[in-house]
């Protein structure tokens, strides 16, 4: 009998081990999956511009869409060229990319909508607009008729809201396009808030 506990008790230690082994495991496992999942989640944020507006609308699903179809900002010219004819809204992963292509089809230098009260809404510069969406939006409510060299001002109202257009153009706007890039304006609000 005494050889049989001595037997029994030299496997409680071998279980003990093994148990904390696969302890051991278990945590590496849920810890490397953590890392990964919040890998991915960063990625996902870089891949899209890692801009933070101070206004945060619900995004839509992202389409499933090949990376070679996403716009690059072209160069523009000293003239204001026609506008190009392509998809502002289905081809794009949000709102910044909507906007992006928006100043590509018009040739604009930067396209940017505020709130009424200079909040950035949305933008096809990021960050960089915030100053433009605070400053603007007070010369707008001051005068909504304002015109200063490079920029033109919009006023849109979407879902009850009131918002401000902000176009930096290096050359002059002609009256004819305003109320195209006022029309696309509205589209890509649509699709995204």
């Amino acid at each position: 009998m005494d050889g049989s506990l001595n037997g029994s008790g030299s496997l409680l230690p071998v279980a003990i081990s093994i148990t904390v082994i696969v302890l051991i495991i278990l945590v590496a496992f849920f810890i490397q999956r953590s890392r990964r999942k919040r890998s991915l989640q960063q990625k996902t944020d870089i891949s899209t511009p890692g801009h933070r507006f101070d206004y945060q609308p619900v995004t839509k699903p992202r389409p499933a869409i090949p990376s070679t179809l996403r716009l690059s900002p072209l160069a523009r010219g000293a003239e204001m060229s026609r506008p190009k004819d392509f998809d502002l809204t289905t081809t794009r992963h949000d709102l910044t990319e909507s906007l992006v292509a928006l100043t590509v089809k018009y040739s604009l230098e930067r396209f940017t909508i505020a709130t009424a009260d200079g909040l950035l809404f949305g933008s096809s510069a990021g960050d960089v607009a915030r100053n433009d969406a605070a400053t603007c939006s007070e010369i707008f409510k001051k005068d909504p008729l304002a015109e200063r060299p490079g920029i033109v001002l919009l006023g849109i109202v979407h879902k009850g809201s009131e918002l401000i257009c902000i176009i930096r153009t290096k050359t002059p706007l002609p009256e004819t396009i305003k109320p195209r890039i006022f029309a696309d304006t509205k589209i890509i609000l649509d699709w995204w808030i």
